[in-house]
């Protein structure tokens, strides 16, 4: 990068700081959104900063739906880089900058890509704005989704390590997308990848190095993907039904709002009619009309790569899910593990982007080029400006000192009521809640729903049990229930631990527990006449063992089996299957990759 280049980008960056700062420069604020900040990201960040704030990893997440592995979310981010903000400052500040910096991310990828194809500097940090503040990544942090803005801010960067011909790049880039915790993203740019290169005459050279980068970055997130993998196989995702699959197919009236974002309304002005959520998955689509006319040029000019129109058609088409013609592969193994079919909609956004590049080639460079990244950011910030304005984030994550002394810290398990907004809020509490909201959760979690509620109690993302005085309930150990009225309790919930005969009933006295963290529980006791087991009541998953072995216990749980009048000395202990072996992978893959990294700066 050149002297005036650097300049270029911290004009750029500088702007947009100065977009944002409403948001920034105010303590306790957060970029307006629509929920999933406060009902989802903030929690689980503030779980694994906790956790690593008393020096240990949090490998599992007790707190909502009867207990769910967290580092093998990869919306955990636990290893990400740019997660470690979390450990140092707010957790509601550091998602503030985790969105700046990924902003910005994206439009310095976006504009060395554009460099290295060689357009002029000024048509380059057009792009750079253009990509980074498009209404695609925009969108997500309206949604309140820092883990999709934070994946497709690596596009531009995968590309440029991509093309450019550096395969360490291009692995270590694949894997912070992989790790920045929204793989949906980096499927489908690889699809695009692999695409585009069919197109090119250089397809083999293009595909082995695509083959080369995807081995180095298996090998580097080898820590994550791996559990995450055991993760999907359990979940509520293996094998759900296929109107989950096919929410959020485009609707083909949206396609308006790629050639005008507003066309159909939007959140903020009252006229949208559907979810706001559907919004935000339909229309961002749209790189402003400058860019627009430079897509135009190029076509009228012949600068088109079949690659790019290519990307676009398909991704057009697959973004139409459930309403287009390939609908049918929805059902098709594996596609279980997706949702929102909109988001292959990233392929048409990318191929504007390449072809406004063509366009650039095609008008030439010109003094008066000079203007046009002023006119794209202007447009641009001009429409996305209500989209990042400020809300004052106190009022959905402040503490309510009542429900902290009736429940925080107890081991024991509580319900909120399904009509509360944010269950997972349990986990900022150190609740134990049987209801939340999760992409990813095992699938036990819907049956055990069912039978505590006699009815289906889960959906794609939540479990919703109100019924906490039935059996199952009380097996779980729900000792009390939260809503807008207040706490109420009942006497007789079973323990988190407790001594079982042959027909499942419940001895006394009960075991002693001990829960020295999320992952290690301890339990001593002397097991009554007639008893054959003791149960546990947390989730089942690969990775618990025990002193004893373990055995299924009810539809979600595990327990140990025990002989009547014998001592029990139990200690339960979580860690994801093989942890140790991925961890030293990814840690000798890193150092190999930083060592390299190490003699090419050294070459230079």
């Amino acid at each position: 990068m050149s002297r005036r280049d650097f300049f270029a980008v911290a004009a750029f960056a500088a702007a947009v700081l100065a977009l944002t700062a409403p948001v920034w420069s105010r303590p306790g604020a957060a970029f307006f959104n629509h929920g999933d900040l406060y009902a989802y990201h903030w929690p689980l960040r503030h779980h694994s900063a906790a956790a690593l704030v008393e020096g240990r990893l949090p490998f599992w997440n007790p707190y909502v739906m009867l207990g769910v592995p967290h580092a093998a979310n990869p919306q955990s981010v636990l290893f990400y880089p740019a997660a470690i903000l979390s450990f140092l400052f707010p957790v509601m500040t550091s998602l503030v900058w985790d969105t700046l910096f990924h902003l910005l991310w994206a439009g310095l990828g976006a504009f060395l890509l554009a460099r290295a194809s060689r357009l002029p500097r000024a048509g380059a940090l057009a792009l750079a704005a253009a990509y980074a503040l498009s209404p695609f990544l925009v969108y997500r942090v309206t949604a309140g989704i820092p883990t999709l803005t934070a994946s497709l801010s690596w596009a531009p960067w995968i590309w440029f390590a991509w093309l450019s011909g550096s395969v360490p790049l291009l692995a270590g880039s694949w894997a912070l997308q992989f790790l920045s915790g929204h793989p949906q993203f980096l499927l489908i740019n690889a699809v695009g990848m692999a695409l585009w290169a069919a197109a090119h005459p250089a397809r083999l050279l293009l595909w082995k190095r695509q083959a080369l980068g995807a081995l180095g970055a298996l090998a580097l997130a080898a820590a994550q993907w791996l559990p995450m993998l055991e993760l999907l196989r359990g979940s509520n995702r293996s094998g759900w039904p296929a109107e989950f699959t096919a929410s959020y197919s485009l609707e083909p009236m949206a396609l308006l709002m790629w050639l005008s974002p507003g066309a159909l309304g939007t959140p903020l002005n009252g006229r949208w009619d559907a979810p706001a959520s559907v919004f935000y998955e339909s229309g961002g689509v749209w790189l402003g009309v400058c860019l627009l006319a430079l897509v135009v040029a190029g076509i009228a000019r012949g600068r088109v790569r079949f690659g790019a129109a290519l990307l676009l058609a398909l991704g057009a088409l697959l973004a139409l899910g459930a309403n287009g013609p390939f609908g049918g592969l929805l059902g098709l193994p594996g596609f279980s593990y997706l949702r929102t079919p909109s988001r292959w909609s990233f392929l048409v956004l990318w191929a504007l982007w390449l072809l406004a590049g063509q366009g650039l080639r095609a008008v030439g460079s010109s003094p008066r080029l000079a203007v046009l990244p002023v006119l794209v950011f202007a447009e641009l910030a001009f429409w996305d400006a209500g989209f990042l304005s400020a809300q004052d984030s106190t009022a959905f994550t402040r503490p309510n000192p009542a429900v902290a002394a009736a429940l925080a810290g107890r081991d024991e398990r509580m319900l909120t009521d399904p009509a509360l907004a944010n269950p997972n809020k349990a986990i900022a509490y150190r609740m134990r809640n049987a209801n939340g909201y999760d992409a990813f959760y095992p699938g036990t979690a819907a049956v055990w729903a069912a039978l505590a509620e006699g009815a289906p109690a889960a959906d794609s993302s939540r479990v919703l049990v109100s019924r906490w005085r039935s059996e199952a309930s009380s097996r779980a150990g729900i000792a009390a229930r939260l809503s807008a009225a207040g706490v109420e309790r009942r006497g007789d919930a079973w323990p988190l631990a407790a001594f079982v005969d042959e027909k499942g009933r419940r001895l006394t006295p009960d075991p002693a527990l001990v829960i020295e963290r999320p992952e290690r529980w301890r339990v001593s006791g002397t097991a009554p006449k007639a008893a054959v087991a003791l149960a546990l009541a947390e989730t089942r998953w690969p990775g618990w063992s025990a002193s004893l072995p373990l055995a299924p216990w009810g539809p979600a749980f595990q327990s140990v089996a025990v002989s009547a009048g014998r001592k029990i000395e139990l200690q339960l202990e979580f860690q994801p299957s093989w942890w140790f072996w991925w961890a030293v992978l990814s840690a000798a893959a890193w150092a190999a990759w930083l060592s390299g990294l190490a003699r090419r700066a050294e070459a230079a």
